[in-house]
Formats: C-alpha cells, structure tokens, sequence
C-alpha cells in the first residue's frame, strides 16, 4: 500500500464536492485534513474507529463517491453473511473485483498446482453473496465451464438452533442436491465451506471421491484437523483454502518451498496479503466490546490479534474496520505481516451463529 495509492483513495473520498458523504461527515468531525495529514497506513488510526452498523444501515451510495454516481450501472453489489448481525453491504468496479477475488485466486493456483479445465460444483449462498459471483469468474478463469450450483441460504442456517430438526432438513436438502449433481455431472473440483464439504464427502461415492482433483474452501477457516480428514476423503486433490469476505475479497496460502500447501503433516496455513489495495493489520484484541479498539500498532510475530480491515478502493473506502476475527501473526520474509490459525472472536461472533458459514 503505497503512499501514492493512500493519497489519490484518499482525495477522491474526501473530495469536499464530490467525495462520499459518509467519509465527508466523519471529516467535519475531525480537527484536520485528512487529505493533508493521512500519508501513510501508519497513519490510518487518527481516523478512529469505522461503525460497522453504517455499513449495516446506511445507504450504500453514502460510501460512493459522487463523482463515481454517473457509473453505478457497472458496480456489483456484495453483502456479508450476517455472522455478527445484520449483514454490510459494499460495491466493487469490475476492476476491484478482479484485483480482491480474482488475481490473487490466479495467482495461487499457480502456485500451488491447482487444476485448470474441471468440472466444479459450487455449494454455497448466491443472492447478494458475492461468493457467487468470485466461484462463478475463478471457474471461468481456468477454462472451466461454470459450476454447478447449489444455493445455500446461510442467513437462514444462522436463525436454526445447532441440532434443531429445521437445521437438519435444511441441510438434507442442499446436500441432497449436491450429491445428485456429483451423481450425474463428473464433477472434479468442489468449492464449499469446510463443514458442508465433510458432510458432503461422507455421502459421496469412493469413485465420486477418487475423480475430484481439485478443493477450494471459503466461508470458514480450515483446520488441520479437517483438512486432514479431507485428505482421507480426496486422496487425489489439491486442497486449496481461501481466507476473505464479501467485504475486501480473499487471501491464499502462501507458497511452501519443496511442499504442496495440502501435504499431511503441514500444519495451520499462513495466509499473506499481497494486494497493494488492502491491509490486514492485527492489533491487539480488546478485553470486552466494551473496550475501545486499540488501532495505534499491530502485535508481533507469534501473537494472537484482531484483523482490522482497511481496503483503499476507487469506488469504496474501508478503513479501521474491526473484523470478527483474530489471527497469529507470522513473520513473512517480504510484504505485510501472514495470518495463521484464524479463529472467531467470541464476543464479537456469538457461538449460536456460527455454522457452516
């Protein structure tokens, strides 16, 4: 993230006549300018926090710039799946979307051998998820046709009590109609969240299992403990999990030398940002949400912390936005900070709302 990029984001959001009214109001707050005074990401934290219920409540034109307004026919919607609350909404240009979901997705495909030309089968949330769409366009970018879908409304698993019959015959629904399209359609590469892909895989075939050679998981974090009973299920597979949202896109793994990111034994991935658009800082978690975020620094390597989101886009600007979740930091030999062994933040994620999403 450069202190050029920083500058331009910046002047075009705070623009006094054609900037976003969100990021206008909170300048009329503040005893300075921000467009004279934030220089670098180190710098971010003078803005104080970013309240999530705007992004929750407010018109999503209030974060657009008014000189972007004349364009909003070419932006894609995306909302996030409701995990802490309602859901947040944003906008991505063709090109950011790109830049958050599908160059980095190329990017770790080569680098961890995933297959091109399959057959995919996606089980997860369409609507306004834009998961949807980035599974529909990392299809594509491989010479595949574009998956087979299964929709799975993940707003509804949330409002099922965990071991209700509701959650049950909901989910023997979207796994029924899973199975009936790896049945029939010689599918060979799945993109689902974890939980639903061990559900998933127990009711598959042993040829159905042999014949996938390629896995992407999102929506949740892979442990290695399942990972490890998927490679018992997909011998011949590519695991390939992804670390994101509908907010600022996804992350991969980061490449092992002399290793496959799923060989056995292989441990908690570490997940590193290499998109000059976004920071994933890891700040320390606060006590309580009560406790005010602390945004000044980012804790050291070996130490847990809380992802704080900042993504510095044309069409919508993200900056000192807590994330539900907390992650290890890892020192990586070049760019930002890695993320490894993510995990939900109890008080920020209440247990009865997390799922298989």
């Amino acid at each position: 993230m450069t202190p050029s990029h920083i500058e331009t984001i910046l002047a075009l959001h705070f623009d006094p006549r054609q900037g976003s009214p969100y990021w206008l109001e909170r300048q009329q707050g503040l005893d300075f300018d921000v467009r004279q005074t934030i220089r670098s990401r180190h710098d971010f934290h003078l803005l104080g926090v970013m309240e999530v219920e705007a992004l929750r409540t407010r018109p999503v034109t209030d974060f657009i710039p008014r000189a972007l307004h004349r364009s909003l026919s070419s932006h894609l919607l995306s909302e996030t799946g409701g995990t802490t609350g309602d859901p947040c909404r944003r906008v991505f240009s063709p090109q950011e979307f790109h830049d958050a979901f599908i160059r980095p997705w190329l990017k770790a495909v080569a680098e961890h051998n995933f297959p091109h030309g399959g057959r995919w089968l996606f089980v997860g949330p369409g609507g306004p998820h834009i998961i949807d769409r980035s599974a529909r366009a990392m299809a594509r970018s491989l010479g595949s046709l574009e998956p087979f879908t299964v929709d799975c409304d993940v707003r509804w698993i949330k409002r099922q009590a965990k071991g209700s019959l509701g959650l049950k015959l909901y989910l023997d629904h979207v796994l029924a109609q899973a199975a009936n399209i790896v049945s029939h359609q010689d599918i060979d590469t799945l993109f689902t969240t974890p939980p639903l892909l061990v559900e998933l895989a127990r009711i598959m075939t042993p040829d159905c299992k042999e014949q996938i050679l390629g896995i992407h998981t999102g929506g949740m974090n892979l442990d290695p403990k399942t990972a490890g009973e998927l490679r018992n299920h997909f011998r011949n597979a590519v695991i390939l999990p992804g670390y994101g949202n509908s907010l600022f896109g996804v992350t991969f793994p980061a490449r092992r030398e002399g290793g496959r990111a799923d060989e056995p034994g292989s441990g908690e991935e570490v997940f590193q940002v290499q998109d000059p658009a976004l920071w994933l800082q890891l700040a320390p978690i606060p006590d309580d949400e009560h406790q005010d975020q602390d945004l000044t620094g980012s804790v050291a390597p070996g130490r847990r912390g809380r992802v704080i989101l900042h993504r510095l886009d044309p069409s919508f600007l993200l900056l000192n936005l807590p994330e539900r979740d907390t992650a290890l930091a890892v020192a990586c030999p070049e760019g930002d900070m890695g993320l490894s062994c993510i995990a939900p933040l109890q008080f920020a994620t209440p247990p009865e709302r997390q799922g298989v999403y």
